[in-house]
């Protein structure tokens, strides 16, 4: 009885540690197992064979169908180099010595729009998306000369009164009034990929394609002021300028987005893109003068130029996940600002000796506050 007794107990005793020792390597397969896994989370195999860190995707990773849709806000104030079209004397016929201040165009404040369509693919974290941006701004302003002061006009010829026998050239006038219109539309096409570089700091370089138009134009009309010493006042006629430059152009993009997170949905993004476009600046500049028909000039000064960008953003947003991680939303509000140079090639004139022309090249930017909104689904 006592050896059965023990023979069971020896029994028993073999199938724990047998049984153990199974599980024991069920075990250590299962965490050899997980523990590839995860090296091949964060290890990749490059381009050239070699083998390092794999960087994990910053991309907002929902259960739906791979798509996102942007719409931006804009509320932004625009600058444009080359929009002065007068300045004050305070001399009654713009003689020497001359003492004034120039008059020019500030623009206000207006709204826009950019609207976008993007995809996330599955291999490698990689994204696409194409956006459009459309703002239009303008901006007046007139001016008067005071007491025993004139109006001295900037743009235009002062030759253009002179067609007409025996009248002198257009030297000063009594007022003077201008109308800017600028109008900005852009598309982008960008190839990125969004990617953690630590564990609250990402990076999303892109690439692609940029295209813009922008069209600018300015009227000018001079008024009054009585002939006085061969100097031409104006009286009850008008000299009316007005020029305009056309932009069509397309070139490459480049820039990179940067987030620092900082918890519960909330980050810092810094943003800069720069792009180099080559296009068509169609320009045109016309001249009247009310009391003769003939007394007009018109020119065509259209030319293919280089025109580069920069784009930057810098603010504050909020990203989380809604109906079971099937969507995601993001908000941010931040400054925005665009630099485009060389953007004015309106002609300007030198009236020296022989009506001469020349092309402004002035640069125009604009900058205000962008409040942005993602979805993904």
């Amino acid at each position: 009885m006592k050896v059965s007794n023990l023979s069971l107990f020896s029994i028993a005793i073999a199938s724990l540690i047998t049984s153990s020792a199974v599980y024991a390597a069920m075990d250590m397969d299962s965490r050899v197992t997980q523990l590839e896994d995860q090296m091949t989370q964060v290890r990749t195999e490059t381009a050239m064979g070699t083998y390092g860190a794999n960087t994990a995707s910053a991309r907002a990773e929902v259960d739906g169908r791979g798509w996102y849709f942007k719409a931006d806000l804009l509320y932004w104030h625009a600058k444009v180099g080359g929009t002065e079209y007068a300045y004050t004397d305070q001399d009654p016929v713009a003689t020497l010595p001359i003492s004034g201040r120039t008059k020019d165009i500030d623009f206000g404040w207006d709204w826009g729009f950019r609207v976008g369509l993007g995809y996330n693919f599955d291999h490698d974290g990689w994204d696409m998306n194409v956006q459009y941006t459309y703002f239009d701004s303008n901006g007046s302003d007139s001016t008067r000369p005071g007491s025993n002061s004139s109006v001295v006009p900037l743009r235009g010829s002062s030759r253009i009164t002179s067609n007409l026998s025996g009248n002198p050239e257009f030297t000063y006038c009594e007022g003077a009034k201008s109308q800017y219109d600028f109008d900005y539309q852009a598309i982008d096409l960008e190839l990125g990929r969004a990617y953690f570089i630590s564990g609250k700091l990402s990076f999303r370089p892109h690439w692609g394609l940029k295209s813009a138009w922008i069209d600018q134009s300015q009227l000018v009309r001079y008024t009054g002021g009585s002939p006085f010493d061969n100097r031409l006042g104006l009286e009850g006629n008008t000299v009316s300028v007005k020029d305009s430059c056309d932009f069509w152009g397309l070139g490459p993009r480049v820039g990179v987005d940067s987030k620092w997170h900082l918890g519960n949905g909330f980050s810092i993004f810094g943003n800069v893109a720069g792009a180099l476009l080559y296009g068509l600046f169609d320009v045109d500049h016309k001249e009247n003068f009310s009391n003769d028909l003939d007394a007009t000039i018109k020119l065509h000064a259209n030319r293919h130029a280089f025109s580069p960008t920069v784009q930057m953003r810098l603010g504050l947003r909020y990203d989380r996940y809604i109906r079971d991680n099937k969507q995601h939303i993001g908000i941010g509000l931040g400054f925005e600002a665009n630099y485009w140079w060389r953007q004015n090639q309106m002609l300007k004139i030198d009236d020296s000796f022989v009506l001469k022309y020349e092309r402004y090249s002035e640069d125009v930017s604009m900058h205000g506050i962008t409040l942005d909104f993602k979805w993904d689904f």
